[in-house]
């Protein structure tokens, strides 16, 4: 028998900015997941791949690849290499590789990203632009921000 598996914990309401760095993967290669139920208050980092079933009112740096499920919620600018979405996003995305919308995305915001690919029925409202020189030209901006 199969025991359940107990390497992720639910963080609920942390003070501040949260950030993440782990070593153990799931059998999908994700290293965080932010499950259903649980929510998230601040600016949240993470330097491998993040999987959103839940809760994140605030920013996300994600250096690898950002999955929200169809269940999660982002409500804040997302910066990552790779992401999927099949939740809900408010807020702007800047994706230095690909940007793959599901069926189930719903995203209001701005969209910058090298490729995208988009599943029928997924929805958008924002500006969208494509290509690696707008991707470099977002990095910049930010940076000069920062």
């Amino acid at each position: 028998m199969k025991t359940p598996n107990t390497m992720f914990k639910s963080i609920t309401k942390p003070k501040g900015n949260l950030s993440v760095s782990a070593t153990t993967k799931d059998e999908n290669g994700i290293s965080c997941l932010i499950a259903k139920g649980t929510t998230i208050e601040g600016k949240f980092n993470s330097v491998d791949d993040v999987r959103v079933d839940g809760i994140i009112n605030g920013d996300v740096f994600c250096q690898k690849r950002l999955l929200v499920g169809a269940t999660g919620w982002i409500d804040g600018t997302i910066h990552t290499h790779d992401a999927t979405i099949g939740g809900y996003v408010k807020g702007n995305l800047i994706v230095a590789g690909i940007l793959r919308l599901e069926s189930t995305a719903n995203i209001e915001g701005n969209i910058v990203a090298k490729e995208l690919e988009v599943v029928e029925g997924a929805q958008y409202n924002g500006a969208c632009k494509v290509g690696d020189r707008f991707v470099k030209g977002a990095e910049q901006e930010m940076a000069m921000v920062a």
